[in-house]
Order: structure tokens, then C-alpha cells, then sequence
């Protein structure tokens, strides 16, 4: 009996948060801007609850070792490509979701047959019924640049459900992090940025790079809904979601905007 009742009052949810949708979508017509309920009705509606966060998939390019210079350089990369994978969990955790630590996500990707090509786009419902994970997060590095004062990553994110395989956020940024400089040009690192140097042992390019793809994750990830565990669950559906495709500047006193292609 209490099955029944529990089965019955969670297909009244799901019915209940159908028809809401379907009010939403009537009512957007004459409405200005997307809302999040429009953007993620296939989140709203499968309310995901425990992510996995895939091996990042890094096609960023690397230097030939001609001279140390190109080894530091490529070592700052991968380090910072690092930065990007582990803080991809925190923002997650926070909005109200539970994510598969590094060490479990190592575990899993160690035992993981397919490639991540399979991942993203064959069937995963095994990884539902046999471990209980709703969704993948699919991670790619696709560029690093730089100038004299700022540093540049292009990533893309794609979070797929592994109930019905479809692509639950799917975001491409390009974001640049710039820094303050003096009479001469140079850049003035951050007391932030030279605490993050000091602390894990770094170089300032490598902290501002780290520093960058932190940032970047706390933005994007932040824009899906939140988690049912999360206190502003059941706010968010009619405010406005970031684009899937657009620019990001860190400004020098740490702000976030932002910014059309032209203006880059």
C-alpha cells in the first residue's frame, strides 16, 4: 500500500510538472527572453540528482620542446587543464547536486570499456541502473591563448542524461581573465593570484590560468537548475539562463560579464 502511494504521488509530481511546462511554453510566446524552465524542461523534468564528471577531454594544442621555455609552457598547461577537471565539481556540489569525487571518477573512468567518444553519444542508461548516476558531464579544452596581460581558455560543456541520452546543458565559452598593468605594460598580479601562486607552488601564468578556469566553472556551471537539496530549487524556472554560445571577461577587480562576439 505505501508502494502504491508513493508511486502514485510521484507520478502526480511528474503530470503536475508536465502541465507547467506546457504553461510555460504557451505563455513564453508573448513573453521577452527565454527562461530556464524553457531552456532545461528536460532537466526540470528528469531532476537529476548524482553527476559524474567524465575525464576531461583536452584538445587544447601543446609547443614542441625546443628549449625550457616550451616545457614550462607546456607544464603550465597541464597543470591549469588539471585545475579545470577538479574544480568542475564544487559549484555542482553546491547547487545541490552529489558528484562523484576524483578519486570514485577515477575509479569508474579505470574500469570505464568505452571510449569517451561512446560516452557522448551511445547508449548509458548501464550507468543509471547499475550505479545509480543520472548524469555525465562531458568536459572539452579546446584552446589556451595569451597576451602580455591576460590569458584565454575555450571550453565547451555538454551534461548528457544517461536515462534518455539527451543533452541535459550543452555551453561553449570563450573566457579571458585580464590583469591590471603598470606605466611600462606589465601586468600587476592580484594579491589573490600571488596568495594561489604561493600556496600550491606555481608560477603567476600557471595561477592566472587556474584562477581562470575556476572562475569559468563557477559561472557555467551555476546557470543550470538547482539540485533538489538546493534551498532555491523551486525559484529559478522563469529567470533568465546564460547563453549556449558566448564570451566571458574577468575584469581586474574580479567581476564577471558577459560579452558579445564584437566586443572581445
Amino acid at each position: 500500500m505505501k508502494l502504491e502511494t508513493k508511486i502514485t504521488r510521484r507520478s502526480i509530481r511528474r503530470t503536475v510538472l508536465c502541465v507547467v511546462v506546457l504553461i510555460f511554453h504557451i505563455l513564453a510566446v508573448g513573453c521577452k527572453g527565454e527562461k530556464k524552465l524553457a531552456r532545461y524542461n528536460e532537466m526540470y523534468q528528469q531532476e537529476p540528482t548524482v553527476i559524474y564528471v567524465a575525464p576531461l577531454n583536452d584538445l587544447s594544442m601543446r609547443r614542441a620542446v625546443r628549449e625550457t621555455a616550451d616545457s614550462i609552457y607546456n607544464a603550465s598547461l597541464n597543470i591549469a587543464s588539471r585545475q579545470l577537471y577538479l574544480t568542475a565539481t564544487d559549484p555542482l556540489t553546491s547547487h545541490g547536486y552529489y558528484v562523484l569525487g576524483p578519486l570514485a571518477s577515477a575509479q569508474l573512468a579505470a574500469t570505464e570499456s568505452r571510449t569517451g567518444r561512446q560516452l557522448r553519444n551511445d547508449n548509458i542508461n548501464d550507468l543509471k541502473t547499475d550505479l545509480g548516476i543520472d548524469a555525465v558531464l562531458f568536459i572539452d579544452l579546446l584552446n589556451w591563448s595569451h597576451t602580455s596581460s591576460s590569458w584565454s581558455v575555450e571550453v565547451e560543456y555538454v551534461l548528457r542524461s544517461t536515462t534518455t541520452g539527451v543533452e541535459l546543458l550543452h555551453v561553449h565559452v570563450n573566457a579571458t581573465k585580464i590583469l591590471p598593468t603598470d606605466f611600462k605594460g606589465r601586468p600587476k598580479p592580484l594579491q589573490d593570484d600571488i596568495e594561489f601562486a604561493e600556496q600550491y607552488g606555481c608560477d603567476l601564468a600557471t595561477a592566472q590560468r587556474c584562477r581562470l578556469v575556476e572562475t569559468l566553472n563557477k559561472y557555467v556551471l551555476r546557470d543550470i537548475p538547482a539540485g533538489k537539496r538546493a534551498r532555491r530549487h523551486e525559484a529559478e524556472p522563469f529567470t533568465k539562463p546564460h547563453p549556449e554560445y558566448y564570451n566571458l571577461r574577468i575584469h581586474r577587480d574580479g567581476s564577471v560579464e558577459q560579452l558579445k562576439d564584437e566586443e572581445l
